[in-house]
This record gives structure tokens, C-alpha cells and sequence, in this order.
């Protein structure tokens, strides 16, 4: 299951797919993403948006 799921979240662009990982997995503070990317806040939260999204409708896709 955890395959799946590493399968599905590398179908993710790789800038929503860093956000995701530094933000859930290494639970860094969107400032400090930012800080890290080297990306304006505002895109960082704009691609922490679709990557949920996106993730959100492939984890439904895969369910069927």
C-alpha cells in the first residue's frame, strides 16, 4: 500500500510533489519552504493547493 501510494505521488509535478513531502513528511512551516525553494510564499501555497488536489484525485481514481 505504501508503494501505491509513493507510485501516486510521483505522478505529481516535482514542485507540488517537494512542497507536499517538506510541508507533511518533514513538517516544515511554509515560510521555511519558501526559504528553502528558493519560491515566493504565495507560490508555495499555490502548490501546496494543487498538489493536494491533484493527489486528492488520483488517490479517488485509484480507489474505482
Amino acid at each position: 500500500q505504501e508503494t501505491e501510494f509513493m507510485n501516486l505521488l510521483n505522478q505529481l509535478p516535482l514542485p507540488q510533489r517537494s512542497v507536499l513531502l517538506l510541508h507533511f513528511v518533514e513538517d516544515f512551516p511554509l515560510e521555511e519552504i519558501s526559504r528553502i525553494t528558493e519560491t515566493p510564499l504565495g507560490t508555495v501555497k499555490s502548490r501546496l493547493h494543487y498538489a493536494k488536489r491533484a493527489l486528492r484525485k488520483l488517490l479517488e481514481q485509484n480507489e474505482r
